[in-house]
C-alpha cells in the first residue's frame, strides 16, 4: 500500500499544507498577539515543522491498526497514542524555542502559559491526520478491491470466451472423419484432399485459440476450408457465393466468428433440403458498423431437425462480452430465405 506522503508526488502537496499551516499560526501570533514577526514565524516554524516530521509515522499506526471490528480497543490505542506524541510533541518544543528565546520573558511566560492549548492542538492535528490517513486507507482498499475485482472479470471474460470459441461444433469434425473413412474406399484421391483441408482448419482454429481479433479476409480462407470440406460431403446440394471488398476484408472481427454461422446455414439449409441450397456472404459498412450477413435458402416444407441451438447463442454472447452491446446480431427468416447478420462496430 503506498504511503501518501513518501510515495509518488504525494510530498509535494504536503509540503504545501504545512507552509499554509505555518503561515496562519505565525499570523495569529503577529496580528492577535503582538509578538515581533520574528518570534512569530520561529514558534510557527519550530512547533509545525516538528509535526510535519512526526506525520508520516502515523501512517504506519493507522495501516497496522486497521479498522478493527474491536472499536473500544481501536480507540484507546488512537487516544494513548494522541496523548503521547501530543507530550512530546509540546515539550521538545517548548524546550527549543525556550533556548532561542531565553532572554523573551515576556514570550516564556506566553509559552508557559500555553501549554494546555498546545496539547489540544496536538491531539486536533493527531485526529485531523488519523482520519485523512483512514480516508485514504480507504480510498485505497477500495482501488485495490475495484482492480481485483476487474482483474477477476476480465479472466471470467476471457474464460467465457474461450469456452464459447471450443463450441465449434464436434459433429462436424465427426461428420467429416466418417465422410473421410467412406471415401477412403470408393473415392482416396478426395478422401485425401478432405483430410488436407481438415487439418488446415483445425490447424487454423486451435492456432487462433489465444487471438481474439483477426482480418475478416483471414476468418473468409479459414471459412473457405469449412465450406470445401461440407462441399465434399454435400456435393451439388451446396452452393456457395460471396461478396466481400478488400476494405471490408482489412476490418478486424471476432475469430472464429464466421464458422458457427455458416455451419447454422448448412445445418438448417442443406441437411434438410434434396434441392441446391445456396449460401451467400455478403460484407458492407452501414453507418460506423462493419454488416456480415450470411443468407440460404431452405425447403419450407421439410421437416427441420431440433438442435441444441448453441451456435448462434454463442455468437451473441461473443459479442456481447467483446463489444458490450446486446443489439450486434440479428436473425431474419422471410418465405425460404434465412439471414444472420452480425454488426462489428468499426469504432
Amino acid at each position: 500500500m503506498k504511503h501518501p506522503v513518501l510515495s509518488g508526488t504525494g510530498y509535494k502537496f504536503y509540503a504545501l499544507v504545512w507552509i499554509i499551516v505555518i503561515s496562519i499560526h505565525a499570523s495569529v501570533l503577529y496580528f492577535y498577539y503582538d509578538f515581533s514577526l520574528t518570534i512569530s514565524v520561529i514558534e510557527s516554524v519550530v512547533f509545525n515543522f516538528l509535526f510535519a516530521g512526526i506525520v508520516p509515522g502515523l501512517w504506519f499506526i493507522v495501516t497496522f491498526a486497521g479498522l478493527n471490528k474491536d472499536y473500544l480497543s481501536l480507540a484507546v490505542t488512537h487516544i494513548g497514542t494522541a496523548l503521547v506524541i501530543s507530550f512530546t510533541w509540546s515539550a521538545v518544543s517548548d524546550y527549543f524555542l525556550s533556548l532561542i528565546f531565553n532572554v523573551r520573558f515576556e514570550y516564556i511566560k506566553f509559552l508557559s502559559d500555553s501549554y494546555i492549548w498546545r496539547l489540544i492542538i496536538g491531539v486536533l492535528y493527531y485526529s485531523i491526520t488519523v482520519l485523512i490517513f483512514y480516508l485514504i486507507k480507504y480510498y485505497q482498499d477500495m482501488q485495490e478491491r475495484v482492480n481485483k475485482e476487474l482483474e477477476l472479470q476480465t479472466l471470467l471474460k476471457d474464460t467465457e470466451l474461450r469456452m464459447l470459441k471450443s463450441q465449434i461444433n464436434p459433429h462436424f469434425i465427426f461428420n467429416s472423419l466418417n465422410s473421410i473413412s467412406s471415401l477412403t474406399i470408393s473415392k482416396p484421391e478426395t478422401a485425401r484432399e478432405m483430410v488436407i483441408k481438415l487439418s488446415d482448419f483445425l490447424r487454423y482454429s486451435l492456432g487462433k485459440d489465444n487471438v481474439e481479433m483477426n482480418p475478416l479476409e483471414e476468418e473468409v480462407k479459414n471459412v473457405s476450408l469449412y465450406l470445401d470440406i461440407e462441399k465434399i460431403r454435400f456435393g451439388d446440394r451446396l452452393h456457395f457465393e460471396m461478396e466481400i471488398s478488400e476494405e471490408c476484408g482489412r476490418v478486424e472481427v471476432p475469430n472464429l466468428i464466421l464458422q458457427p454461422l455458416l455451419e447454422n446455414a448448412i445445418k438448417y439449409g442443406v441437411y434438410d433440403s434434396l434441392e441446391e441450397v445456396t449460401v451467400r456472404l455478403t460484407c458492407k459498412p452501414v453507418e460506423g458498423t462493419l454488416h456480415v450477413s450470411i443468407n440460404n435458402n431452405f425447403d419450407e416444407d421439410a421437416v427441420v431437425s431440433k438442435g441444441e441451438g448453441i451456435g448462434l447463442e454463442s455468437v451473441r454472447k461473443r459479442l456481447m462480452l467483446i463489444y458490450e452491446r446486446s443489439d450486434l446480431l440479428e436473425i431474419v427468416r422471410d418465405s425460404n430465405q434465412f439471414t444472420v447478420t452480425i454488426k462489428i462496430p468499426l469504432t
